[in-house]
């Protein structure tokens, strides 16, 4: 199992960091993507790549676990770590992929040097294999209250995230 599941303690760090807006991504409609998009709802942000057999869909899993539990009020957003191959014309079919709700959940990417930009801004370290195309990474969930603030980072398990998820605003 991806991380420790149990609840996160009260001393948890909160990161309360502003959200990293960047030029150039879109998600599975075309649209622009940036903090306006979540309409004020709280939201799972994590990083995965259609290609990834193991890490990749075990994050999205338990960030659809943890929306069961938080309420449907929460977005998920995927911002793919891999540009090269999760091109704007495939994040449809990775929506579907990764089960998630083409009307509240988004799946992002764009030109490969702004997806690159914007996970450096998110601080996710990564190695990408130039022969395979996989891409080493961290699992890491941030929880985003409605205004948009990243409020917690999270690196393992339902228990962990739905805690951390009630304490966000």
């Amino acid at each position: 199992a991806w991380g420790i599941d149990a609840p996160a303690p009260e001393t948890y760090p909160r990161l309360d960091r502003i959200w990293p807006e960047h030029p150039g991504l879109v998600d599975q409609n075309g649209a622009e993507f940036g903090v306006a998009r979540l309409e004020g709802r709280p939201t799972l942000v994590t990083f995965a790549f259609g290609h990834c057999a193991t890490l990749c869909p075990a994050i999205v899993h338990q960030a659809r676990a943890t929306r069961l539990e938080l309420g449907n009020e929460w977005r998920i957003a995927v911002i793919t770590l891999d540009p090269w191959r999760d091109t704007p014309s495939r994040l449809r079919r990775l929506v579907e992929q990764f089960e998630l709700d083409p009307e509240s959940d988004f799946v992002v990417s764009g030109e490969v040097d702004a997806v690159n930009a914007a996970l450096d801004d998110w601080g996710i370290p990564r190695d990408r294999d130039e022969t395979t195309g996989d891409v080493t990474h961290p699992g890491l969930v941030y929880l985003v209250n409605g205004s948009g603030t990243l409020a917690f980072a999270s690196t393992g398990g339902i228990e962990q995230m739905v805690s951390l998820g009630l304490r966000v605003e």
